[in-house]
């Protein structure tokens, strides 16, 4: 994980781009400290301390390829996906992606960095931290590959979404592999699915188109494990597909235990 002596230096000098055709990304001035006491107050989440200290150094950068990134959670509208609520908003590019950074946590930096992809209605995993996403963007701009990147994140879109069904858990199924969180599975409908994103793959992402409502796409705490309660457009009976039954009685719930999360 990218910690703060890697970061901050970032946030300090401008970022020279791997042509000179492109003009640098400039670090924006940082705010004052009665600033932060009133971002606090609107902040939506947990300001820690780690991320405090990135705010002073800058507000955020100029346009970058995903256009201005903002770390103070003031520029762009709220993030209508509750599931990845509190969350900062970091930037809205060109294609209408949303670039968001979760910020349930109180301590470090903000994370996981998610990016929401209304063409296809996928949200990708995109890294652990607000730390590990700037190193990478910077990497990319320095390099000269932010294109080729997301054109790469665009098409791990398509393949998420293709993947709609071939990704999700038939309950029974949920319930004999992940038996650390059954407890919550047991909360469920019997016809939920269930995407679990914790096991590292190129193409981590949630379809959360198929929820034909907002509410009916469900978040095990702040895991990246999801379900998904009547999904629309799905083939006519998955679990026949899949070879499982659906229970017919109700599991006994069990207490809900976390595992770790990791992206790396």
């Amino acid at each position: 994980m990218s910690s703060l002596d890697n970061i901050v230096p970032l946030l300090q000098s401008r970022w020279t781009p791997h042509t000179s055709a492109s003009p640098p990304i400039v670090p924006l001035p940082g705010i004052q400290p009665e600033t932060s006491s009133h971002l606090q107050s609107h902040w939506s989440g947990f300001l820690t301390v780690e991320m405090r200290q990135i705010l002073r150094q800058t507000c955020g950068l100029s346009d970058t390829p995903l256009g201005p990134i903002d770390f103070t959670g003031r520029w762009f509208a709220e993030e209508p996906l509750c599931i990845f609520r509190p969350c900062l908003t970091l930037a809205v590019d060109n294609q209408g992606r949303r670039w968001i950074a979760e910020v349930g946590k109180t301590r470090g930096l903000p994370g996981p960095i998610w990016c929401i992809v209304p063409s296809e209605k996928v949200a990708l995993l995109v890294d652990r931290s607000l730390g590990d996403f700037l190193v990478r963007l910077h990497g990319n701009v320095r390099k000269g590959t932010a294109s080729a990147w997301l054109a790469n994140l665009a098409s791990r879109a398509r393949r998420v979404w293709a993947a709609r069904y071939m990704r999700a858990m038939a309950m029974p199924v949920a319930l004999d592999r992940l038996r650390e969180i059954r407890g919550w599975l047991a909360r469920l409908p019997v016809n939920a699915w269930i995407y679990d994103l914790r096991a590292p793959a190129i193409s981590r992402g949630l379809p959360y188109g198929l929820a034909p409502d907002p509410s009916h796409l469900i978040r095990c705490g702040r895991l990246p494990v999801f379900a998904v309660l009547g999904a629309q457009g799905s083939r006519t009976d998955l679990s026949d597909d899949l070879g499982v039954e659906h229970p017919t009685t109700a599991f006994e719930s069990m207490p809900h235990e976390r595992t770790p999360f990791s992206l790396s």
